[in-house]
């Protein structure tokens, strides 16, 4: 293409399509706009990013900014793929970031970049005005709303709830060590609240690599929804655990839940992930 290439409102000079909105197939497109610079790439550089569309398109992986300990990126997938010499010719390097770019697990044999998960345990928490958390309840008898750096869900007056309502977001490509134990916690506060309660959700996905393409895949589906807790609730901790964390993780969805017939008010307080 001789131009940008458009799509939600945005431009790449990249892109690779799951599901190209005209074809539904699964499309890599490259521009040779003038300000993309594909005609002063090198081959291998042309080779690297057009390795890394096909990781968007047909293995369905998204980008990674995961470092090897020496400041390189540990996988293709990187979202700065084109400022990087990642290989050159048949290198050992080339044969690694091939094979990772099929199986992720050829990155526990390098050494990566983590945070110390001593001195800090937290992988994620919160935070007060994060945009990336979204509510759901289609039948509008529960409402959700942003206190703080908490999550709380209301029953609404005259209205009894069919179904849950939950809190919700997506963990991309989690940046945690193999065989890690990974544990979802909140603190739960409430007053009289009746029916069967709260409780809180982790889905665990990978990508299985098929005939026509990789397909997202749930792995772990963690949930406290079985035994929900309700009345007065002061700092009352919910966790859910991942014994031995793997890095095909392609991502998380924590969830924080009211169910159903449940009347009255519940806040999440300090949601987070941490790491064992």
């Amino acid at each position: 293409m001789d131009e940008r290439i458009s799509f939600n409102g945005r431009t790449f000079c990249g892109y690779g399509f799951v599901s190209h909105p005209i074809t539904g197939k699964r499309t890599v497109l490259i521009s040779k706009s003038p300000d993309c610079g594909w005609a002063s790439l090198s081959d291998l550089k042309r080779e690297q990013f057009f390795f890394h569309e096909i990781g968007h398109a047909f293995l369905n992986l998204r980008h990674d900014e995961t470092l090897l300990c020496d400041g390189n990126p540990s996988t293709l997938m990187n979202s700065n793929v084109d400022k990087y010499d990642y290989y050159s010719g048949s290198s050992e390097a080339k044969k690694y970031y091939l094979d990772e770019l099929f199986d992720r697990l050829k990155a526990n044999a390098q050494c990566l970049q983590f945070q110390d998960w001593k001195t800090n345990p937290v992988f994620y928490k919160l935070a007060a005005g994060s945009s990336d958390w979204f509510f759901s309840n289609s039948k509008e008898t529960l409402a959700g709303s942003r206190p703080g750096n908490s999550l709380k869900i209301s029953s609404i007056e005259g209205k009894t709830s069919q179904e849950s309502g939950y809190w919700f977001t997506q963990i991309d490509v989690p940046n945690i060590p193999e065989g890690s134990k990974v544990t979802l916690r909140t603190k739960v506060n409430a007053q009289n609240l009746t029916g069967p309660g709260v409780a809180i959700a982790l889905r665990v996905y990978e990508s299985d690599i098929q005939n026509k393409g990789a397909q997202f895949r749930e792995s772990l589906l963690l949930t406290t929804e079985a035994s929900p807790v309700s009345g007065n609730l002061n700092n009352h901790v919910l966790q859910v655990s991942i014994p031995k964390f793997t890095r095909k993780t392609i991502y998380l969805i924590p969830f924080a839940v009211m169910m159903p017939g449940t009347k009255g008010d519940a806040t999440f307080d300090e949601f987070e992930i941490v790491v064992e």
